[in-house]
């Protein structure tokens, strides 16, 4: 046989080249832009959801705090004590009641699992290094739990303390130095003419000059006045006191007349955006704020303490304050804004969240109330006794 014969499975198949596939510039950029504005369409979508947790998170802390007031109304058998004044800070050694001149936030310290903090310093004596060291760590702790997490951090901020009472000057150096531990939220001191401060609208309430004054027979025959005009309800002069907390007081839930559904306890502070770091000098300075230039552990202070428009007819006010667009301006509630500070005195409720600031109340309920809530409303939930029935908003 002859020839040659190739078989089939020996046949050879012509080389093909393969050839890789790429984007060309224009659908690369077409990709790009797709994806750009997903980003755009997702970003606000997670802001939203952070900024609602933040609010939560807000929420909680306040409702804390409230189960802290009815637990110290429950053990002391009256709400934390609104302090003194703004030239005294919380001291151990001083207990509870009339005779601590610190804040509500020292007072329920005990209540919010840090006991340990409200112990520092006590058995020592006031004035002593000790007592001092203490008072120092206490003041530069700053606690989470009492800051809103939309506003700001728990950190400490500088603070300007000009008026602190001879035990506590050491105070302004550590303010101006290291900073202070500071507070988003404020006590309701009500709806009276003085709402947040023992010196306001041209009414001044007796501050001691020393433990040595208040104790002696003419500090308590002062202070003796003072309480009657403070707590008299049918006095109800320019004194008198509408809220939960304030100057000296030893309320109990018994004493909130209007029902504790139905009246602040401890809400949001107004703060403006630009005084969120505040400042370390004087009025007048940079990032200064009447209510935020000194620490969490002050007494009855703007710092602390809020208020709603007086709704007795004075002579700051007069009778049509309701009708008067500056006087409700005062104290209406606001959002957080840049650029200016808000209106001295700083005695409104406000925060930084959209539509409304979160309240609780005696019961320990907590709400959002708006800013545009009606300023007659509002000074009704700010008086534990004005009688007026509402519906929270």
């Amino acid at each position: 046989m002859s020839g040659c014969r190739v078989a089939a499975h020996c046949q050879v198949r012509p080389f093909i080249r393969s050839r890789l596939s790429a984007f060309t510039l224009v659908e690369l950029l077409v990709v790009i832009a797709i994806i750009g504005v997903l980003v755009a369409l997702l970003l606000p979508a997670v802001q939203a959801a952070r900024e609602a947790a933040r609010r939560m998170q807000c929420s909680n802390n306040l409702k804390q705090i409230g189960l802290a007031w009815l637990n110290h109304e429950n053990a002391q058998k009256f709400l934390p004590s609104g302090g003194w004044g703004d030239g005294y800070y919380g001291d151990p050694t001083r207990g509870y009641g009339k005779s601590q001149p610190g804040s509500w936030c020292y007072n329920i310290l005990s209540y919010v699992e840090q006991a340990p903090l409200r112990q520092l310093g006590t058995g020592t004596t006031p004035g002593s290094t000790g007592w001092q060291n203490a008072i120092t760590q206490v003041n530069t702790t700053p606690l989470a739990g009492f800051m809103c997490p939309s506003r700001r951090p728990a950190k400490l901020y500088p603070s300007y303390v000009g008026s602190a009472n001879g035990l506590f000057t050491f105070l302004q150096s550590v303010g101006r130095s290291q900073g202070i531990a500071k507070t988003d939220y404020a006590a309701n001191a009500g709806a009276g003419v003085v709402t947040a401060s023992e010196t306001q609208n041209g009414v001044v309430l007796y501050i001691p000059a020393s433990y040595t004054e208040e104790a002696s027979a003419a500090g308590q025959a002062q202070i003796s006045r003072n309480e009657g005009f403070a707590n008299d309800p049918l006095d109800k002069g320019d004194r008198y006191q509408t809220g939960v907390s304030y100057w000296r007081s030893e309320l109990g839930l018994k004493r909130i007349e209007d029902g504790t559904s139905n009246v602040y306890m401890v809400g949001e502070k107004s703060l403006g955006i630009d005084q969120y770091e505040s400042s370390a000098g004087a009025s007048g300075t940079p990032g200064f704020d009447w209510g935020e230039n000194q620490g969490m552990y002050t007494g009855y202070e703007w710092d602390n303490h809020r208020g709603a428009l007086p709704l007795q007819p004075t002579q700051a006010f007069g009778s049509n304050a309701f009708s008067n667009a500056n006087n409700v301006a005062l104290y209406q509630p606001v959002q957080d804004q840049g650029g200016v500070a808000p209106p001295d005195p700083q005695e409104k409720f406000g925060g930084p969240h959209a539509g409304g600031f979160n309240m609780v109340f005696c019961d320990g309920s907590v709400h959002t109330i708006p800013f545009d809530v009606d300023p007659l409303v509002h000074s009704y939930l700010a008086s534990r006794l004005d009688g007026n029935a509402v519906t929270i908003p």
